[in-house]
């Protein structure tokens, strides 16, 4: 600033000096002004204030001549990155404070290994990965109970996606095996269950067949009986054509018996 400050006086001593050469007079410097240093820069005085003053009131957008409209909005826009930027950094602190809770469905019960929750169509698809961990599916019991040992029976639980249907044994308790309602056959609709328990792809003790052995079961849904009702908007369509064939073969018997 105070270099362009010292041309501009510069400027303006030698435009007075060529002013008063062209008049035939003597120019000399004003009493405020003097020389100092080589180069013989033009120091300003004014009226007392320190001329650090002038370099601190001078801003940026002064220096380069932007209208007072323009500097409002760099101000609005410099104000709002710094509170934007302000939001970030509380919004991440606060993200990696949560990044250690507990993300686990809190309804299910402690286990000492993992626990996959999937289909069972998935436990056919990848057996390999699934083999001796613990699985969670859900599907519909179907069939018959069978007693197993005295203590446990086997059920059937089925599962059916679209029309794609997968059913898979299972081992367990009497007790848990008292919580099923109703077994799923021909107009009845078997309990829905969520078992829980290990998976075997050639379990050793049942002859090398995939089952279950379930250490924790719920029920989702109950089961009903579901019977066959006859609607006859399903035969709409049968005594249609009935009744179309019926005037052909009428019309066909009209027509042999007129050319006759």
């Amino acid at each position: 600033m105070m270099r362009r400050v010292a041309i501009s006086a510069r400027s303006v001593r030698s435009a007075m000096a060529a002013r008063a050469a062209e008049k035939g007079r003597s120019f000399q410097p004003p009493q405020g002004a003097k020389r100092t240093g080589k180069r013989s820069s033009l120091k300003v005085a004014s009226a007392g204030r320190p001329q650090s003053e002038f370099a601190s009131e001078a801003s940026v957008f002064e220096r380069l001549g932007a209208p007072p409209r323009l500097r409002l909005v760099f101000a609005t826009l410099l104000t709002l990155a710094l509170v934007f930027s302000l939001f970030v950094c509380t919004h991440s602190a606060h993200a990696g404070e949560g990044e250690g809770e507990n993300i686990v469905d809190p309804a299910q019960r402690a286990d000492n290994s993992f626990i996959y929750d999937t289909t069972v169509s998935s436990l056919y698809s990848q057996a390999s990965l699934y083999d001796q961990h613990t699985v969670q599916v859900t599907g519909e019991v179907i069939g018959d109970r069978i007693r197993a040992t005295d203590n446990a029976c086997w059920i059937t639980l089925t599962e059916t996606i679209a029309t794609d249907s997968s059913t898979i044994s299972v081992l367990m308790s009497n007790e848990l095996a008292a919580q099923i309602d109703h077994y799923g056959r021909y107009g009845v609709k078997g309990t829905t269950l969520q078992v829980r328990g290990t998976y075997h792809q050639a379990c050793d003790e049942h002859d090398g067949l995939p089952d279950i052995h379930v250490t924790n079961c719920s029920v989702l849904a109950r089961g009903e009986d579901v019977p066959d009702q006859l609607d006859l908007s399903d035969l709409a369509v049968a005594f249609v054509m009935l009744g179309l064939g019926a005037a052909l073969m009428g019309s066909f018997y009209f027509v042999r018996e007129k050319t006759r």
